[in-house]
């Protein structure tokens, strides 16, 4: 059934997780349900009608009546059936939208801190390929359930009515099939579960690679990446295969004993009305009661048959859902995930680190105590070599790093989450987006005035370059900033904060992989930017300290 690697404990914590998800389409999952059960009342009805319109036939009456009947209850079932499948795929597609939102959600509030220790291929393809794997389980297997619970012992009543021994044809071969489905099921949950950890692999191995081709082509090692790929791919396609195979097995087997059973409900109907048993069943079956049964016998496996077809489904949404819990949840101990602050900052802020450290949840030190005041409408810069702490000091002031000890104020107001929204940043190398420049200084937000956009590019330097550019701030630029220098790139982030009037900026050593003559020109940009704002900088450019109104010295503070 699930994967037999997983303890009890991690298939029941995996079980309530799926049901937490479940919720989301709870409501089109239960009416693809209760759909699924109408259907074989219909079906019983439409075995009635035409074993009723042969039976007529055969003794020479008018069949239409019983043919009008058949046809009816056929029709009926069949938008029933329809309506099932819509039902299922609501209830799936509202389900991977919940997950794919809360995930978002996760990592918006957990930030670089998580994000960049994670290979960006991977969480990709758990975003989008394990999503897509949940659409199975919840909009065919988990709303088929209660139809295998419930359907059989409708049509089992139902059975009873016309032949005891049909029935107990049914009632003793039905539980051999769930048996076997078993058996075999373990072997392709595992299955699907390293397929799923192949796939994620060959998404990072591919992603990182494709991203690294200039590297990969200068020191000539662009073939035996492609025939490590190639290597990779093929081990993808070997273990797809196996589960397909264990899952055509599966079907298989459910075939082979619903076959056995439908045969031996059709010998016993058709020696009973020959008259030709060997033994006295006590009952008398006539023509009509004979097909009605016959008619019965494979639609009564059909749930288990559908089941079947639907039971790797389970086996795949557990290992998606094993690859996407880490993106989802932190643990209780994870202190890296830290909710918005709720403060408002409206003027140029005072900022205070009292004796703050911060430890992450793996236990790694990102800064010892530090005691530091950052003075409003003034630019501090933390001076020190890489890997003192500086850029931790300001991820503290975003969220994107544990607040382990001390504390930190803002005017005044203790930091209880991150200023997400309240403050600006701007890292070594910032995002641009594939976009106009006016949309990437507004962050794609419509809400932003023209006038306010121009004025925060004049302000931070972009019109000095963008004045001849063939568009202006129209002028569409590519992802990661193809078309832009370095320096150009960082005054289009610098922009960003003007445009949405942030009072307090943090900036992530702006000007490391500049040169000299664009490393003067952003802060000059920044200069002009930082008047009436409190601007934390953290640096180890004499350039940048020169600029600086306070300085505070991070060496020996770990």
């Amino acid at each position: 059934m699930s994967d037999p690697s997983l303890t009890r404990d991690q298939r029941a914590a995996l079980g309530r997780r799926l049901s937490e998800w479940g919720r989301a389409g709870e409501g089109p999952s239960r009416l693809a349900s209760g759909l699924g059960i109408v259907q074989f009342v219909l079906f019983a009805g439409f075995a009635w009608g035409a074993s009723g319109a042969v039976a007529a036939l055969v003794d020479g009456a008018g069949p239409w009546g019983w043919v009008a009947v058949a046809l009816g209850f056929a029709l009926v079932r069949a938008a029933a059936q329809s309506a099932e499948t819509r039902a299922g795929f609501e209830a799936a597609a509202r389900v991977k939208a919940h997950v794919r939102a809360r995930a978002a959600a996760s990592l918006s509030a957990r930030g670089p801190a998580f994000t960049e220790r994670r290979d960006s291929g991977e969480t990709a393809s758990a975003l989008i390929d394990a999503v897509e794997k949940l659409e199975g389980y919840f909009g065919r297997y988990r709303p088929l359930m209660p139809v295998v619970a419930v359907a059989p012992f409708v049509l089992l009543a139902v059975a009873f009515t016309q032949s005891w021994v049909v029935a107990m044809i049914f009632l003793v071969t039905a539980p051999l099939l769930p048996l076997f489905m078993a058996i075999v099921g373990g072997s392709a949950a595992a299955a699907s579960k390293d397929q799923m950890a192949t796939l994620q692999r060959l998404a990072g191995r591919f992603n990182d690679r494709l991203q690294s081709l200039e590297l990969l082509n200068a020191f000539d090692a662009a073939p035996r990446e492609r025939r490590g790929l190639a290597a990779a791919a093929e081990d993808f396609r070997r273990r797809t295969m196996k589960v397909l195979a264990l899952a055509f097995l599966s079907s298989a087997i459910l075939e082979f004993f619903a076959a056995l059973a439908v045969a031996a409900t059709a010998v016993y109907v058709g020696f009973s009305l020959l008259g030709e048993l060997p033994f006295d069943p006590g009952e008398t079956i006539t023509l009509r009661e004979g097909l009605f049964v016959l008619i019965l016998a494979p639609e009564f496996y059909m749930p288990l048959r559908r089941l079947s077809a639907a039971y790797h489904d389970r086996a795949d949404a557990e290992a998606a859902a094993r690859s996407l819990v880490p993106l989802l949840d932190a643990p209780e101990t994870d202190t890296e995930t830290v909710a918005a602050a709720p403060l408002a900052i409206s003027q140029a802020p005072e900022v205070r680190f009292e004796a703050a450290g911060s430890v992450y949840a793996d236990g790694r030190r990102g800064l010892e105590g530090l005691t530091l005041t950052a003075a409003p409408g003034r630019i501090t810069a933390l001076w020190g070599a890489s890997g003192i702490g500086k850029s931790t000091a300001l991820k503290m002031l975003m969220g994107y790093a544990p607040l382990s000890e001390g504390r930190i104020t803002v005017d005044g107001a203790p930091l209880t989450g991150g200023l997400i929204g309240q403050a600006a940043w701007i890292a070594q190398r910032p995002r641009v987006f594939h976009g106009t420049l006016a949309a990437n200084i507004a962050l794609f937000d419509g809400t932003i005035p023209a006038a306010r956009i121009l004025a925060a590019a004049e302000a931070a330097g972009v019109m000095d370059f963008a004045a001849s550019l063939p568009e202006g701030l129209e002028t569409k630029v590519g992802e990661r900033g193809h078309g832009l220098s370095g320096g150009q790139a960082q005054r289009v982030a610098l922009a960003r904060a003007l445009a949405v009037d942030m009072k307090l900026i943090l900036l992530d050593e702006p000007t490391a992989h500049l040169d000299g003559e664009a490393e003067a020109r952003f802060l000059e940009a920044l200069k002009t930017a930082a008047a009436g704002r409190t601007v934390l900088i953290a640096t180890h450019s004499p350039a940048v300290r020169a600029i600086a109104d306070a300085v505070i010295e991070l060496e020996g503070a770990r």
